[in-house]
């Protein structure tokens, strides 16, 4: 359960940066340009520019490196078993063979983007939960979304929705701690070299963790429909969302780096394509 102790998305860190104090709408905007570039395109430039970039948003965030990657090593799996799965799975130009596996160098370069386009996206979440609050980062949503509740679309609901959830994570990660203490002192054998023992062992977290939880759920309902919350768009905030230079600057940078890379690369691919329609 060291995962669950180690793992920083969905866990606030206040603090006083420049990415802390910008706008959450700014936040959200330049993480979907950064997650729509690289889910877009497996171009190296634009991988590498949003790697940068997030290097440069880690840095001015006053967090240090480790403690963000921390996070990382329990995705090692996913990244590893993503990277072999390119490696033996796209055709092109052999490299070398593992048995009935044939290892190609397209492989090899399609896992390491892929590998590097799931890193750029858990680090990019990380730092958005880390610098913003939940109940800042539902008040950016629900701005960028009110166009929607024009639709009818229940925005407030949604944004309701977020807030709960992020709130939730630190939550449930502190009452897996505390009961994986407590199966400890119980003599549980969470490092049984036996894989079935153990399963039994992370059970016997998770069925308590899931009881609580829905236990929890029933008392914030009950606390919410006590204090006659009905929803909807009626409702205040304490401060209001405001552009400043800062957010300029920060949408500016975000959209150069993600956004105008992709238009230039789709906008030379175009012209070579037509051509070739043309012959």
């Amino acid at each position: 359960m060291k995962m669950m102790k180690r793992m920083k998305l969905g866990r606030y860190m206040p603090g006083n940066s420049i990415i802390h104090q910008l706008d959450p709408r700014t936040k959200l905007l330049g993480w979907l340009a950064m997650v729509t570039a690289i889910l877009v395109s497996y171009s190296w430039p634009v991988l590498l520019l949003n790697t940068g970039l997030i290097f440069l948003v880690i840095y001015l965030a006053q967090t240090s490196l480790s403690s963000v990657m921390r996070g990382v090593k329990w995705l090692w799996i996913i990244f590893i078993f993503s990277f072999v799965a390119q490696c033996v799975c796209t055709q092109g130009v052999h490299l070398f063979s593992l048995g009935p596996l044939t290892v190609t160098l397209e492989g090899v370069y399609r896992g390491l983007s892929t590998f590097l386009r799931l890193l750029i996206l858990f680090l990019s979440s990380t730092i958005l939960t880390m610098t913003t609050s939940p109940m800042k980062l539902a008040g950016g949503l629900e701005a960028l979304l009110a166009p929607l509740a024009r639709l009818g679309a229940p925005v407030n609901e949604f944004a309701m929705l977020i807030t709960i959830s992020l709130r939730f994570i630190p939550t449930l990660l502190e009452e897996a701690e505390t009961i994986t203490r407590a199966q400890k002192s119980r003599g549980a054998p969470f490092t049984s070299p036996k894989k079935l023992v153990r399963l039994k062992t992370t059970l016997a977290v998770l069925i308590p963790l899931v009881v609580g939880s829905l236990q929890r759920a029933t008392d914030l309902a009950a606390a919410m429909e006590s204090r006659c919350y009905t929803g909807g768009p009626h409702h205040s905030r304490t401060k209001k969302l405001r552009f400043c230079r800062y957010d300029v600057a920060a949408l500016f940078v975000s959209i150069a780096v993600s956004i105008l890379p992709l238009i230039y690369i789709f906008g030379m691919s175009l012209p070579v394509q037509s051509l070739q329609s043309l012959r």
